[in-house]
């Protein structure tokens, strides 16, 4: 029975990148090296396996990247990074057993669907897309203290780095805030300056809470706006619930209740 070489990482692009190249640079067989990306606290164990704590290094993920990028693709590279920054709990296993495929193919492993490792890379990218895509339209502002707009959510992929390239070119002069509940972190955008993400100790989390929480003129027209525009007799629930999935609602102000006057 061959043994097991069982590369563990934190879940971050650094993390999973310094892992591929640390299981690359081993003198083990790819056969035997598997990636696991630590996601919770109870991970499953394997017999006969040797586990390596693997210590983020920046330099080490900075080559994997320039290579993915130089000896496949760019888009080989995208797909990679999303992929990393998804919710998958196989995601460092399935980009590390592509990327193996895809140095022999070159830019066409992309878009080799017969190979089951691309295959589910494509399915991690498009669950990933998905996401961010509905958010950009489903996304609520508010405006807050000192001008600044905010808006809050909790997704399951940390798509915040597609979402502030998105927001910042079409409110570029705009001082607003993007805040990912989930992962305890905040897409910063100063206006007419380059935005950048922030990770928030526990005394911000909670105060920014607080802000998310309070209401505005904002919070009202959105709920004035959804109920003009309804037409009672054409209502269908069902495809709603379809085009509008509930877990998105919690966050938007138009379906919930005004605490003015209740």
């Amino acid at each position: 029975m061959d043994r097991k070489y069982i590369y563990r990482c934190e879940d971050s692009v650094e993390g999973i990148f310094t892992a591929v190249y640390e299981a690359w640079a081993s003198v083990h067989r790819h056969e035997e090296n598997r990636i696991e990306v630590r996601m919770r606290e109870w991970e499953e164990t394997f017999l006969f396996a040797e586990y390596i704590e693997v210590v983020s290094d920046a330099e080490k993920s900075e080559k994997v990247q320039r290579s993915v990028r130089l000896r496949v693709s760019e888009e080989a590279y995208e797909m990679v990074m999303k992929a990393a920054l998804s919710q998958e709990p196989e995601k460092g296993e399935v980009i590390y057993r592509f990327l193996i495929f895809a140095y022999r193919e070159g830019p066409k492993a992309c878009k080799s669907y017969g190979n089951p490792w691309a295959m589910k890379l494509f399915e991690i990218v498009r669950n990933f897309e998905n996401e961010s895509h509905h958010l950009k339209g489903f996304l609520r502002f508010e405006g807050k203290e000192r001008g600044l707009l905010l808006a809050r959510y909790a997704p399951k992929n940390n798509v915040i780095g597609d979402l502030m390239e998105h927001f910042s070119d079409r409110l570029n002069t705009e001082n607003f805030m993007i805040f990912d509940e989930k992962r305890r972190i905040a897409g910063i955008h100063p206006g007419g300056a380059a935005w950048f993400v922030y990770r928030l100790n526990e005394e911000e989390y909670q105060e920014l809470c607080r802000m998310a929480q309070s209401e505005d003129m904002y919070t009202e027209l959105w709920r004035i706006f959804h109920s003009r525009i309804a037409i009672e007799e054409r209502k269908n629930l069902l495809l709603q619930r379809s085009n509008l999935p509930l877990r998105f609602r919690q966050y938007m102000p138009e379906f919930q209740k005004s605490v003015v006057g209740n």
